[in-house]
């Protein structure tokens, strides 16, 4: 290998790098720069420099196969996979749900909800590969990674943390690249380390062309072969072989032969090396450049209609010249050099030739994705074989949970379906599939998928999948129509699908279609399901509705868990509807919502898609906010907002995810009320979720001693639920009456606390009751209030809340004069408060024990009680001899989350290892079980 020129600081950087990676402190190294810069020499150097102590796997992307679904992956792991034993050592346990990308036979998740289960199952085969050897990945030209693989990397970046795994990448410059959001992602990921290698010096420069020539260059000569190659080393080299070639001697004399050939030394010295080779070579460049890095002297033999031994004596011609590196499997010594043979061709010889491919490798029966890869290069010929071996591999695809490349198939073979063939079921998997990638497109051949269809089965399908694209894209109007029209359309005998329609349309009632009245038809369905995913559906909207109107929480609550009785609901509507139960269940305040999100959890890591995954995971978040498991509830919240922004399509969910984690961090003490303020941002008043970032936002006003907006705030959340029902309506006037009271208005904000209390008193729900008892009590002085808000919500599933009412009990108690008495309920809300993780309450609780005269520690939380959920479910599973990676695999978080849990409960339980926990909880099973 070619020795380096003035790359000693990229090296020592890279050195350090490699060195704290093996240490177990992950790293995500991106080397940038413009083409031929060096950054693959760089990439090179440091797999060398690491084959003795990490394992070494590398890759690379293509211009080529920009579609081939994980194509980078595949050339990641394949190897590894392919040695014997590894692949069933390899994926095992959660890196098991990545086997579909493998093409494992039986392994295909559900189609078009593959992708989260992929990404995670991938994340798994790396943690597996680190387990006995540090893990070194190298992916250059990342810029031309299939987006699939883009996917991954960017989900890899951000679990790195720990991990003795250093993930290096090369990236060109001004190269928009496969998907230039993602990439933007990834490089300008917090913990991303860039390294820029500087185009070489003029001594830089003297010294290459000493090397190579034998001869010092001349002052008049060096400057112009620095100027022409502006110092870089690709340029320069192949500058240096042009002249080396000629004869060319490195003086002023020849000054005009360095500007003759100028900086496009690459296309030039490259194609003149190959036009002073046999004619095999020629036709041999050409196979390589059309059929891909890769290919195999048999396939690129056929392709050039050349015999084999005379493609490897072409191939040996070739890397002797610097155009193929030496070594299997065939590939070029840089992208450049493939793209100086490749343009050489013209349009018309470059689709010809891409067609053969195709014809050539379907014949042989290569995989229908990589035979896909050169049809996509070919203008489409009306072909069936063509139509139906894309809509092959687009199926394929989708299985590996590769949504991006199946859209490419797919759409392509449309094109290859002549029009007055039936394209209807065609159109309708090609919705389905841009569902996963873009609203607009699935919009769009959805509803020509509606029109094309013959039966009302299929038109209904379409129809339901329309809907959903229309509602996400704001469209909620043409959601509804779409949805009555293919519900009047079905028969007797298909009414559980028309029920689906019909919970759908009432679904977009509440994203402020039609007339809201129309939500009061749901109370027919306030009654157990049928069996059905549509009886289900209509049960779950019809608990909400009961929710946000007139329905007490034990008649909610019920109903809820009857439509989420069974598989119905989560196989027919993972990422809508299917919150409207769960949603109901938190409100409500029923521990069963701990039960239910279990496995709506582990189904969505074993076949969900990004989108349903980021659903979940924002749901989830809100749900343990509500619970006060404040640091569950942020974890969950940040996998939310990054998946919906690899999503790419979510606009609105990434605004709800951050209100409800601004809400986390206020509650946390992280940031103060202000500046939070200004990081809510704006959402759409015609959202089903307007009602919650209203409610965030009051609160921050108030927070902030903006107590006029705070109240003009809370109007506007009053004006949302006399619109359109709403859960809000359980809570927006205590929010008022905080305010009302910042400004001196307390008669009015205790007859607005008075109001909800009726409102809340009818519900049942402890949560929502005990905090207007908090409010109504504090307002009014009233010491028996909050005793009864304490009482309400003992063994509540809101902890939160409960610490805040004994909070308020205690500070009455102590402004009464009361000390004594004050300081057990403060005890108390500090020790909720600290198991909560809700710093901000806990600093307020230690002010009045202060003021009682206590003198509580800095940290007052002991003894089992003082786990929070997250950490209570880490250490039973860590005293039951589970180790961190199965402990991880089995609550589908990172290792590292649980050795953080585990390093917080050991400091809360006053123990040093793992082999004392079940001392610990076996002595305070007696408490645990009160």
């Amino acid at each position: 290998m070619d020795r380096l020129f003035e790359r000693g600081r990229e090296l020592d950087e890279l050195d350090a790098h490699f060195a704290r990676s093996t240490a177990g402190e992950g790293r995500l190294v991106v080397v940038e720069g413009p083409a031929g810069i060096g950054k693959s020499r760089l990439l090179a150097e440091i797999r060398r420099r690491a084959e003795g102590s990490m394992r070494v796997l590398s890759a690379r992307g293509s211009g080529l196969e920009g579609e081939f679904a994980f194509g980078v992956v595949r050339q990641l792991f394949e190897a590894e996979l392919t040695a014997p034993g590894r692949r069933e050592e390899l994926l095992t346990g959660a890196a098991s749900a990545a086997s579909a990308v493998f093409g494992e036979p039986g392994s295909s998740t559900d189609g078009a909800g593959a992708t989260f289960a992929s990404l995670h199952g991938l994340y798994w085969l790396v943690l597996n590969l680190a387990e006995d050897a540090p893990l070194l990945l190298a992916v250059d030209d990342l810029h031309w990674c299939d987006r699939p693989s883009l996917l991954f990397l960017a989900y890899l970046a951000r679990r790195l943390e720990n991990q003795p795994i250093l993930l290096l990448m090369g990236l060109r410059d001004a190269e928009p690249g496969t998907d230039p959001a993602l990439l933007g992602e990834i490089t300008h990921d917090p913990a991303a380390i860039s390294i820029r290698p500087r185009p070489l010096s003029a001594a830089g420069v003297a010294e290459f062309i000493e090397e190579r020539l034998g001869v010092a260059p001349d002052g008049e000569f060096l400057s112009a072969c620095h100027e022409s190659t502006g110092g870089n080393p690709l340029l320069l080299s192949q500058l240096v072989m042009a002249l080396r070639s000629e004869g060319v001697r490195p003086d002023a004399e020849h000054v005009g032969r360095v500007t003759a050939i100028g900086p496009r030394a690459v296309s030039r010295t490259v194609l003149l090396r190959l036009a002073r080779l046999p004619t095999d070579a020629r036709a041999v460049a050409q196979a390589v450049a059309v059929l891909g890095d890769g290919a195999g002297i048999f396939a690129v033999a056929e392709f050039a209609d050349i015999e084999e031994g005379r493609v490897a004596d072409a191939t040996r011609g070739l890397a002797h010249a610097d155009i193929l590196r030496p070594e299997l499997p065939l590939s070029f010594v840089h992208p450049l050099v493939r793209d100086a043979i490749y343009h050489e061709l013209s349009p018309g010889e470059r689709e010809l030739h891409h067609a053969r491919a195709a014809a050539l490798l379907r014949d042989s029966g290569a995989p229908a994705e990589q035979v896909a890869a050169q049809l996509l290069h070919t203008s489409a010929r009306g072909e069936r074989w063509a139509a139906e071996l894309l809509r092959e591999a687009g199926r394929d695809a989708m299985n590996a949970g590769a949504a991006d490349s199946a859209v490419a198939y797919l759409r392509r073979a449309l094109d290859d379906t002549p029009a007055d063939r039936n394209r209807g079921q065609l159109l309708l998997e090609l919705g389905a599939v841009e569902m996963f990638t873009s609203g607009p497109a699935a919009a769009k051949h959805l509803a020509l998928a509606y029109e094309e269809l013959p039966d009302p089965a299929s038109r209904a399908a379409a129809a339901g999948l329309l809907g959903r694209a229309l509602l996400f894209l704001g469209s909620a109007e043409e959601a509804r129509a779409i949805a009555r029209r293919a519900a009047t359309e079905l028969p007797d005998e298909l009414d559980d699908l028309r029920m689906s329609l019909e919970a759908f349309e009432f679904m977009t009632i509440i994203f402020r279609a039609g007339d809201p009245r129309q939500l009061s038809r749901l109370r027919a369905y306030r009654r157990l399901p049928g069996e059905g995913p549509g009886a289900h559906m209509l049960a779950a909207m019809a608990a909400w509705e009961a929710v946000c109107t007139d329905g007490t929480a034990a008649e909610c609550a019920v109903l809820a868990l009857a439509a989420l009785a069974g598989d119905h609901l989560r196989s027919a509507d993972s990422a809508l509807v299917l919150f409207a139960a769960i949603v109901t269940l938190v409100v409500t305040d029923r521990s069963e919502v701990t039960e239910v999100w279990q496995p709506v959890i582990a189904e969505t890591h074993r076949r969900g898609s990004l989108f349903s995954a980021a659903a979940i995971h924002l749901w989830y978040g809100f749900s343990n906010l509500w619970r006060g498991d404040l640091a569950a509830a942020e974890e969950s919240l940040r996998a939310a907002e990054s998946q919906f922004l690899l999503w790419g399509h979510a606009d609105s969910s990434v605004v709800i995810c951050r209100t409800f984690l601004i809400e986390v961090l206020h509650e946390r003490g992280r940031s103060d009320a202000s500046r939070l303020l200004a990081r809510l941002g704006t959402i759409d008043p015609g959202q089903s979720t307007t009602g919650w970032w209203l409610g965030t936002r009051v609160g921050l006003l108030t927070a902030a001693g903006r107590a006029g907006e705070a109240a003009a705030a809370a109007d506007e959340l009053a004006a949302h639920c006399e619109a359109i029902p709403d859960s809000a309506r359980l809570w927006w006037r205590s929010m008022k009456a905080e305010a009302l009271d910042r400004l001196g208005r307390r008669a009015e904000a205790i007859e607005l606390a008075r109001q909800e209390l009726e409102v809340t008193r009818a519900f049942g729900a402890p949560g929502s009751l005990g905090r207007t008892l908090r409010v109504l009590g504090t307002l009014e002085r009233d010491e028996g209030r909050l005793w009864e808000a304490v009482s309400v919500l003992e063994g509540s599933f809101a902890r939160l809340e409960h610490a805040k009412a004994l909070a308020a009990l205690g500070a009455m108690l102590r402004r009464a004069k009361k000390p004594t008495a004050a300081r057990e309920p403060l005890r108390r809300a500090l020790e909720m408060a600290g198991a909560c993780g809700a710093e901000r309450l806990a600093e307020r609780v230690r002010s009045e024990l202060h003021a009682c005269g206590a003198r509580p520690r800095r940290d007052a939380l002991s003894g089992v009680q003082s786990l929070t959920p997250g950490e209570r479910r880490v250490v039973d599973l860590a005293a039951a001899g589970r180790t961190n990676r199965d402990i991880a695999q089995e609550l589908y978080v990172t290792p590292g989350t649980v050795e953080v849990h585990l390093s917080n409960a050991y400091r809360k339980l006053g123990i040093r290892s793992r082999s004392e926990l079940e001392r610990v909880l076996t002595t305070a099973i007696g408490s645990l079980n009160s």
